[in-house]
């Protein structure tokens, strides 16, 4: 009875740190690729958009576990990928 109690109080953290550890990936993943496609010398701006992934990283950290629902932690976090993917594949289409 107790084990059940204390998987049911974890579930909430656990969300949060799967949405800190991969959501914060995805986003800084995709800045990463956003600011490769955005410049013409693409290894200078690949390396520029790391530096800014590591805090963009540790800014949805503390997104994901600041006092909001866990819906609108992943909303903050899945919508900016799917603009900087979509944003990233019309500049590739752009640019042929």
């Amino acid at each position: 009875m107790s084990g059940a109690k204390t998987a049911k109080r974890s579930a909430p953290f656990f969300q949060r740190l799967v949405a800190a550890v991969l959501g914060g990936y995805l986003l800084a993943s995709a800045w990463i690729v956003f600011c490769g496609a955005l410049s013409q010398p693409a290894a200078e701006a690949v390396l520029a958009g790391m530096q800014i992934s590591f805090a963009i990283h540790v800014a949805a950290i503390i997104w994901s576990f600041s006092p909001v629902s866990i819906a609108r932690v992943w909303v903050g976090l899945v919508v900016p990928v799917a603009l900087l993917s979509v944003a990233t594949w019309a500049l590739m289409q752009w640019r042929g």
